[in-house]
């Protein structure tokens, strides 16, 4: 009753999130618009007025919209964001089961509450963005993992790389979790059996190709090179390593402006050219602004890559610029890279997304949460559980993908029906521990 209580509490919040919506950050509105246009025929595309390709943006959310278009007789974002916002609570209910399987119902009803009531995830719902929807794949991606590992048929490992492939077409980096996770179930098997396992782990990556392939032939075929999943790898790995921005990738634009004055100029003529002050008249910052005023950050960077390597594609002479960057980062610079590491991941898990996590009372959830969390991973890594290294792995690696390309905190929100679970592995070990004490 408890649980159906909790799930309740988080589908009504999600649903009135979505039949009301909120004003979409510019990712919600460049889906909508794919979706919208997939749905009228026009292909994947963003239109002509975009300022970046649609091949930037994961596919996953886009098509998941369209399809229910098609259902609904035409473009009805309100009965799309209502579909995600079911699947999205899948999560309550899958945290809970993980939590459940690790140290029993106190854990799961620990878990499915943090998730139920969660604000970013919810204020999410209310407009077209993966990562409610993409926390759902994750945690059931999870579970079914779990499942396969207590059954004796390889069969069921197809179910979990399924839906890893799902994930993967909503944010990219899973592909490398998914290569993770098979390694995990690897070594899962008996001590010096794990040739055994071999199978196991081939079936689940079979399962993440079954969905992943077709959009990659679809890629091979529109954008005439080997793209698993999306472009715009450059742009990220660019953005993620430029040590001036401190980590933050909202600073990036500005840095990379006030670094290449000439580059500024010629953004400010080509793009305000009725502004003869700033052509010629303006301080450099004040043309700094002005152009960031006008211009979105792949703009800028993709001006920096045709300046840098003319004739070459921009995510392509980007992906260079990474690279060359991070080499530069870790050879020359060790101690200041590190520093930016630490302040990525601190960006990572420091607070929630969306300005309501900043509130005293979320804030102290969000660290109640991550706190509780540690407690219950360093429960599961003491009675040798491999399902401790199974959740530390998946969080280190989101951890790490989001050190080496954007930390965004949306990017921890993917892992937080994990973290709820492990909260209340931590919760129930904090009651242990205190009734032992108390006797």
């Amino acid at each position: 009753m408890a649980l159906l209580l909790i799930i309740a509490l988080g589908l009504g919040l999600r649903l009135g999130e979505a039949w009301d919506g909120r004003p979409p950050v510019f990712d919600a509105a460049a889906y909508a618009r794919i979706a919208g246009n997939l749905e009228r025929g026009e292909g994947f595309t963003l239109g002509p007025q975009a300022t970046q390709p649609a091949s930037n943006y994961s596919p996953g959310l886009p098509l998941l919209a369209a399809g229910f278009y098609r259902l609904t007789g035409g473009v009805h974002e309100r009965s799309a964001r209502v579909a995600l916002a079911l699947l999205g609570t899948l999560s309550i209910l899958f945290s809970f089961l993980i939590a459940r399987r690790l140290a029993g119902t106190g854990a799961g009803l620990v878990a499915a509450a943090a998730v139920a009531i969660y604000p970013s995830l919810i204020e999410y719902q209310g407009m077209l963005m993966g990562e409610p929807l993409a926390a759902s794949l994750l945690s059931g991606a999870v579970l079914a993992l779990l499942w396969a590992e207590a059954g004796s048929q390889r069969a069921r490992y197809v179910l979990p790389g399924a839906l890893l492939g799902a994930l993967a077409l909503l944010r990219p980096e899973f592909l490398g979790v998914s290569a993770l996770l098979a390694l995990v179930v690897l070594v899962s098997g008996p001590r010096g059996a794990w040739r055994g396992s071999v199978p196991n782990a081939l079936l689940l990556l079979a399962g993440v190709a079954v969905v992943v392939a077709p959009w990659t032939a679809r890629n091979a075929v529109a954008l005439d090179r080997f793209v698993p999943v999306s472009t715009g790898g450059g742009q990220v790995l660019f953005a993620g390593n430029y040590l001036p921005s401190g980590g933050d990738p909202e600073d990036v634009g500005r840095e990379v402006l006030e670094r290449h004055p000439g580059l500024t100029r010629r953004l400010a003529i080509e793009y305000l050219p009725s502004d003869t002050a700033l052509e010629h008249g303006a301080t450099s910052q004040e043309r700094v602004e002005a152009v960031l005023e006008r211009l979105r950050l792949e703009q800028i960077l993709a001006a920096l890559a045709r300046q840098r390597y003319p004739g070459s594609e921009a995510d392509r002479a980007l992906a260079r610029m990474g690279r060359e960057r991070l080499w530069h980062a870790v050879s020359d610079e060790p101690l200041d890279y590190a520093g930016f590491l630490a302040a990525k991941t601190w960006r990572l898990w420091g607070h929630g997304p969306r300005r309501v996590m900043r509130e005293p009372v979320w804030e102290v959830l969000h660290w109640l949460l991550l706190t509780l969390a540690l407690i219950g991973l360093v429960r599961l890594a003491a009675r040798r559980r491999w399902e401790a290294l199974l959740l530390g792995l998946t969080l280190l690696a989101i951890t790490a993908a989001a050190a080496l390309l954007v930390a965004s905190p949306r990017r921890a929100l993917v892992a937080l029906p994990l973290v709820a679970a492990l909260a209340g592995v931590g919760a129930t070990a904090c009651r242990d521990s205190l009734a032992r004490w108390l006797r």
